[in-house]
């Protein structure tokens, strides 16, 4: 889900795809078979995250598909800010969003709504929830975190960073907390390490999609305070994204105050990574392959020489496959950094 400070000067929002992605795979029909239902879920999943798709196909088998299906919820949650505003309007994907908020809790209550173009996801949710008791809190903290957007909340301040990234990416570590811990595991001590991934994986989103975001939905995620500290305008940046004017001697004001963020980032998986000792031994491999992919991105964009704005980081199947038998995050950074 993207940041909330606008960017002056950049073209109007589209709908993004993302790289290479291609148009995303459409919902079976009515008539379709659970069978057909279950590989909409997992190709969906597959379509719109990569690096966390991969990781998850390591987790329990009992749990992939209740793990899917609630990124379905979070990716429909995050349509509403960005594909569904640009189509319809701000002011109607709010009245969506509220909509959205009574089906949830319908859903919860064991009556998913029946028709529509989420009813498949609402069925299914029913299901997780009747399955793993599901906590509403961080569910609804989703549709917060859209409402932010669509209310176009400004990111002044690091702190309101850390607050948005809670609600729209700390929650999903508390969303998919169920599937992962020990048999009458105490959820609640979880909680905090389960949001720190969340949360680190949100500030790597934002790190590598600086220029991306800029150019296609207008937006700006890093902390407009940090910004003007640094010297660099949101103009200079969106031209800078464009590719119209380099940030030139600016360049490694800019590249220090990413270099922060990543800092801020890989503490929340250290958090994070202290935490996955008390999950349940047959999670534990998936999860710590999620934590150690998404925090190599961190490294590609050191790679990049802090080039957020005009490439996209990715890393490597190969090297995701390297990070999931043993680590290597720390040997490249110390090299990246000299």
């Amino acid at each position: 889900m993207p940041g909330a400070s606008a960017a002056p000067e950049a073209p109007q929002a589209g709908p993004r795809t993302g790289p290479g992605l291609g148009a995303a795979p459409l919902p079976p029909g009515p008539l379709a078979t659970r069978a057909e239902e279950d590989a909409f879920l997992r190709e969906a999943f597959r379509h719109h995250s990569r690096t966390f798709s991969f990781a998850a196909r390591l987790l329990p088998r009992r749990v992939r598909l209740p793990v899917a299906t609630v990124y379905l919820y979070c990716r429909t949650v995050d349509h509403l800010a960005d594909e569904r505003a640009y189509r319809i309007g701000r002011e109607a994907a709010l009245e969506e969003a509220s909509k959205m908020r009574l089906d949830l809790d319908v859903t919860l209550a064991g009556h998913p709504p029946e028709g529509g173009p989420d009813a498949l996801l609402w069925r299914r949710l029913a299901d997780v929830h009747r399955e793993f008791e599901l906590d509403p809190f961080p569910l609804h903290q989703q549709l917060d975190g859209a409402v932010w957007d669509l209310e176009e909340t400004p990111i002044q301040t690091n702190q309101d960073l850390l607050d948005y990234s809670d609600l729209v990416a700390g929650s999903v570590g508390a969303i998919v907390l169920p599937f992962l811990v020990r048999e009458g595991a105490d959820r609640s001590e979880l909680d905090r390490p389960a949001r720190a991934l969340g949360a680190a994986m949100q500030l790597t989103n934002i790190l590598r999609d600086v220029g991306e975001d800029i150019r296609e939905l207008g937006r700006v995620y890093l902390p407009a305070d940090d910004l003007a500290a640094a010297g660099i305008s949101p103009e200079a940046l969106s031209r800078a994204a464009s590719g119209e004017t380099p940030l030139g001697p600016l360049a490694p004001r800019y590249a220090a105050l990413v270099e922060g963020l990543m800092e801020q980032a890989e503490a929340f998986y250290d958090e994070a990574d202290r935490g996955i000792a008390s999950l349940r031994f047959n999670a534990k491999w998936g999860i710590r392959t999620a934590l150690r992919t998404y925090r190599e991105i961190l490294n590609e964009v050191r790679a990049r020489g802090y080039d957020n704005l005009t490439q996209r980081a990715w890393v490597p199947k190969r090297r995701k496959v390297r990070l999931a038998v043993a680590p290597g995050y720390a040997r490249r950074r110390q090299r990246l950094r000299g």
